[in-house]
C-alpha cells in the first residue's frame, strides 16, 4: 500500500489491451499513430507512451514541441509528430530533437528548410491540409502551388499528409464524407507528384470504428485508447477497457446535529442526524469542474436545463463520490482542495477509499499517478517537489 490520501490509478494493461482490439480491426498494413497530446488525455504520456511503445505503435502524435520532448527525454525513440503547425522560429528546435513537423504555411516551410540547409540534414514534416475543421492547413485549392515550392527546396523531404475530421462522431456522416473526398483528392495529386513514401492519414477514434474507407496509410486513435468511445452514435464494435481510477482516502469523519452547516456559504444545512467525510479534492484538481458548451440543438438545451433544474431542487446530486457501488452526494460547496461527503448509515470510517469521477484532461497535474501492471504497481509519477521516500 502507498501512503497517498488521493491519487489516480492507471491500468497501463488495459491501454495496452485497447490498442490491441485497434489493432487487430485494422488491416496488417495499415500504421497506427497512437495519440498521446494533453499528457495522455491526463494518463501521463511518458508511462502511456513506453507501454504502446512495447506494444508495437509505430508512431506518435502531440500537440505541441513541449509535450513531444518530453517524450524525448522519456527514452521514446518511435517517430513523434506535432499536430500544432510550427511558428518559423521553431524549425530548429524541431530538427534539432527529430521531431517530426506540421507545416501549413509557406513562411513556416522555407524556415524548416533554411534550419535543414545549415544543419546539413533533410528536414522531414507533414502537411496539413484544411477539409472543413477551420483550424489549421493549406486550403485544398493550393496544394498544387505548395507542391510546387517544395520541389524547389531539396532540404525537405514530405513524410505525410493529413486531415482532421469534424463530425465523424456523429450519427450524420455525410460531411465526413465530404471532407474525405477533397481530402483524397488532395492525397492522389501529391503522391503523383512527390517521390517516395508520403503516408496519408485522417481516420481518428471515430472514424476507425465507423469509416473504414478513411483507414488510408495510418489511423489515429486517441480516446479509444483511454477506454472510451468517442460518442454514443458510434458503433461499438471493440472492447474496450478503462484504465483510470481517480481515488481518495476520506481524512475525517464528523457527526453533525441537526441545523448544522456544512462547508462555505452555509449552502447546506442538516435536517437531521448526519455524518460527513471529508475529502482531500477540491475543483483546483478539476473536481465538479465542467467544460461550458453551447446546445448544439434546442433538444439538447431542453436536456440540459432538465438536468439543472434536478440539482437545484435537490433531485440529483450534481457532484457524488463512490463506495462500493453505491454513490455517495457530497454536500455543501466544492473547496478549493477539500470537499464533503454524506456518509449517514454508512460505516464508512476515516481512512476508507472511496472513488472520485473526475474529467481525465482537467484532473489535476500534482495528484500522484499510480500506474498498474499485472494488478501490481510498476511506477509512480509524484509531484517532483515533494518525493515521498520509499
Amino acid at each position: 500500500m502507498h501512503p497517498y490520501v488521493r491519487w489516480i490509478e492507471i491500468d497501463l494493461d488495459a491501454i495496452i489491451h485497447n490498442f490491441c482490439q485497434i489493432r487487430q480491426l485494422v488491416p496488417p498494413a495499415v500504421k497506427i499513430m497512437s495519440v498521446v497530446k494533453a499528457d495522455a488525455y491526463g494518463h501521463g504520456s511518458a508511462q502511456v507512451a513506453g507501454a504502446l511503445a512495447e506494444a508495437g505503435t509505430d508512431m506518435f502524435a502531440v500537440t505541441t514541441i513541449e509535450e513531444g520532448l518530453e517524450l524525448i527525454q522519456a527514452g521514446i525513440k518511435n517517430p513523434i509528430l506535432v499536430f500544432a503547425p510550427i511558428l518559423p522560429d521553431q524549425a530548429d528546435l524541431v530538427l534539432e530533437h527529430g521531431l517530426m513537423p506540421t507545416i501549413d504555411d509557406w513562411e513556416a516551410l522555407h524556415a524548416l528548410a533554411s534550419a535543414a540547409a545549415q544543419k546539413n540534414i533533410k528536414g522531414s514534416f507533414h502537411l496539413k491540409i484544411e477539409t472543413g475543421m477551420g483550424r489549421t492547413g493549406i486550403p485544398s485549392l493550393e496544394v498544387s502551388q505548395f507542391l510546387q515550392e517544395i520541389k524547389e527546396l531539396p532540404q525537405l523531404q514530405l513524410a505525410g499528409v493529413y486531415s482532421h475530421f469534424a463530425t465523424a462522431m456523429m450519427k450524420d456522416k455525410s460531411f465526413a464524407h465530404k471532407q474525405l473526398s477533397i481530402f483524397l483528392q488532395a492525397v492522389r495529386e501529391i503522391k503523383r507528384e512527390v517521390s517516395g513514401e508520403v503516408l496519408a492519414h485522417i481516420a481518428n477514434s471515430a472514424a476507425i470504428l465507423d469509416l473504414p474507407d478513411t483507414y488510408l496509410d495510418m489511423v489515429r486513435p486517441g480516446t479509444l485508447l483511454y477506454g472510451q468511445y468517442p460518442s454514443p452514435y458510434v458503433s461499438k464494435k471493440i472492447e474496450l477497457q478503462d484504465p483510470w481510477q481517480m481515488k481518495g482516502r476520506i481524512i475525517s469523519v464528523k457527526k453533525l446535529a441537526p441545523g448544522d452547516s456544512v462547508g462555505y456559504g452555509r449552502d447546506f444545512v442538516t435536517k437531521k442526524p448526519r455524518e460527513i467525510g471529508v475529502v482531500p479534492v477540491g475543483y483546483a484538481d478539476g473536481f465538479g469542474v465542467l467544460p461550458h458548451t453551447r446546445p448544439a440543438k434546442f433538444y439538447d438545451l431542453v436536456k440540459s436545463t432538465a438536468k439543472l433544474l434536478s440539482q437545484i431542487l435537490g433531485l440529483i446530486a450534481p457532484n457524488y463520490m463512490i463506495y462500493g457501488k453505491e454513490r455517495l452526494p457530497v454536500v455543501g460547496r466544492i473547496g478549493m482542495q477539500l470537499s464533503m461527503i454524506d456518509i449517514t448509515g454508512k460505516g464508512i470510517a476515516r481512512g476508507e477509499t472511496v472513488q472520485i469521477p473526475i474529467r481525465r484532461t482537467t484532473a489535476g497535474g500534482k495528484i500522484t499517478r499510480v500506474y498498474l501492471r499485472d494488478q501490481k504497481i510498476s511506477a509512480i509519477r509524484e509531484v517532483a517537489a515533494v518525493q515521498t521516500q520509499k
